[in-house]
């Protein structure tokens, strides 16, 4: 099982309603424990109450105002906990649940730390933000980039997840994002696709060796049509092809090969910013 201890994290938004979709789905396809998190970020209190807000609101300033503005958010982080515990026991999956008090990312960056898989979700490019990402940025991308477990970002509705696509250049990261990619394709009972990406036809015989040995790898789909190859740009073409298909697309960190493109933060954070369909981070 790729997967035994799920977190996800949940803040009431369409966007979080995604990613508790994926982890409904895959609890169930992998006979996983589902934990969702929500984290009270103490900023927000002071967002509601600064005078501009307050005087909106009818609120005076005041350590009174502050403790009731903190116990209401409370109240809705848990809230929102409780449905994600109704939904899933709706479908026969018990879960755990934290209420956590701190800054987002760091709260569930710790909290990930127990758990194998984390899952986020993601506005994508575009999107107006919301309060706490003009405070703290993308927390789909910080997370990704902070967190040492894999993090899948939620995109894209689940049910539109047609295959498993796995960017692979014969690099250990990416060596390990494809056995993962084919355990979740059997798994999940999905299709599975592997791309090597050159900038150049000059590169298409590496590439094919790179094939050859990516397929000596695979232990149920060995026998199978399972690599392309295609010349661009790395990121894009993943995400142009990723979004064609329908794929639920799994990078290995720290998996491309050219010198510009090996430092997380490049080519995935440029993928997490751009991307249309849902992406797994593995590690």
């Amino acid at each position: 099982m790729p997967f035994k201890n799920i977190l996800v994290a949940l803040d009431g938004s369409e966007y979080s309603q995604i990613a508790a979709n994926y982890g409904l789905w895959l609890a169930l396809e992998l006979e996983s424990q589902l934990n969702g998190q929500h984290v009270v970020d103490p900023r927000m209190v002071d967002f509601f109450v600064a005078p501009e807000f307050a005087e909106e609101l009818g609120f005076s300033q005041s350590v009174e105002t502050s403790e009731k503005v903190f116990r209401a958010l409370k109240k809705i982080g848990q809230i929102i906990l409780d449905l994600f515990s109704k939904e899933a026991f709706a479908r026969g999956i018990k879960t755990n649940t934290f209420l956590d008090v701190g800054y987002v990312i760091e709260e569930i960056v710790k909290r990930s730390s127990n758990h194998d898989l984390v899952i986020v979700g993601h506005r994508g490019r575009g999107h107006k933000k919301s309060p706490a990402e003009l405070m703290t940025g993308s927390i789909a991308e910080r997370v990704v980039i902070e967190s040492s477990r894999p993090v899948l970002v939620g995109l894209h509705p689940v049910d539109a997840v047609e295959q498993i696509l796995v960017a692979y250049d014969g690099s250990e990261p990416s060596r390990g994002a494809l056995l993962l990619a084919e355990r979740l394709a059997i798994s999940t009972d999905k299709r599975l696709k592997a791309m090597i990406v050159i900038a150049s036809a000059e590169q298409a015989a590496s590439a094919k060796l790179t094939i050859e040995q990516g397929e000596s790898y695979l232990r149920e789909f060995h026998n199978q049509d399972i690599f392309l190859i295609r010349e661009g740009h790395a990121a894009r073409t993943l995400i142009d092809y990723a979004s064609a298909t329908n794929s639920l697309l799994v990078l290995g960190a720290y998996g491309f090969r050219r010198p510009e493109e090996t430092v997380l933060g490049s080519t995935t954070t440029y993928i997490v910013r751009r991307a249309k369909t849902s992406i797994l981070v593995y590690r």
